[in-house]
């Protein structure tokens, strides 16, 4: 049985693009979304999602309100929030058991599809819950990596720790490299490392 799952976005453009992104999640299903915190207390109401996908920023308040409102109707749904300042985001203590993940919005597609699945989706039969130890990074390698795994984008990362952009692009890359994986499977090695074992 899929997930139900509720985006609430007022940037049209970015909400059609998380639809079209998770049409590809096996196990997921989006069953409305919204632009505002008035539309998504009513999908909430209606839905009863057990997935919520949130903007902070909506027009007509915060999306944070959505999520208080599910958790009410909802005690076991998640929250996986979008902001523009995920690095700088700080959850309410009453919300922290639903939250599961902070997305800057400015990632890449392949790091917001990387975080979303990691962090929404349970893992297969056949796919460990931690994935196997790291081989030797650079101090500051290991730093970016777990930057990946929190859902920063390589701007918010170089702002974060103080590199120019090309630097951490030329960190990720080797990175990579040196895991033997690239794009959203980085991240999820990344968010998985970060995740607490069972």
């Amino acid at each position: 049985m899929s997930l139900r799952c509720l985006i609430v976005e007022d940037q049209v453009m970015f909400l059609q693009l998380l639809c079209t992104m998770l049409q590809g999640l096996r196990g997921l299903e989006v069953v409305a979304t919204a632009t505002s915190c008035h539309d998504g207390l009513l999908a909430c109401r209606q839905h009863r999602p057990d997935i919520l996908i949130l903007d902070l920023a909506l027009p007509d308040g915060d999306g944070l309100e959505v999520a208080r409102f599910l958790q009410m109707q909802q005690p076991q749904a998640r929250t996986l929030v979008l902001s523009a300042q995920a690095a700088s985001f700080v959850c309410p203590e009453e919300l922290e058991a639903m939250l599961v993940g902070v997305v800057d919005k400015t990632s890449t597609y392949e790091t917001l599809q990387g975080v979303i699945a990691s962090a929404l989706l349970p893992q297969e039969p056949d796919t460990p819950t931690h994935p196997p130890t790291l081989p030797s990074l650079t101090p500051r390698q290991r730093d970016i990596f777990n930057l990946i795994g929190r859902g920063l984008s390589n701007k918010a990362i170089a702002a974060c720790i103080g590199l120019s952009l090309a630097t951490v692009e030329t960190h990720r890359k080797a990175i990579a490299r040196r895991l033997g994986c690239s794009g959203a499977e980085l991240v999820r090695r990344a968010v998985l490392h970060l995740a607490p074992m069972p």
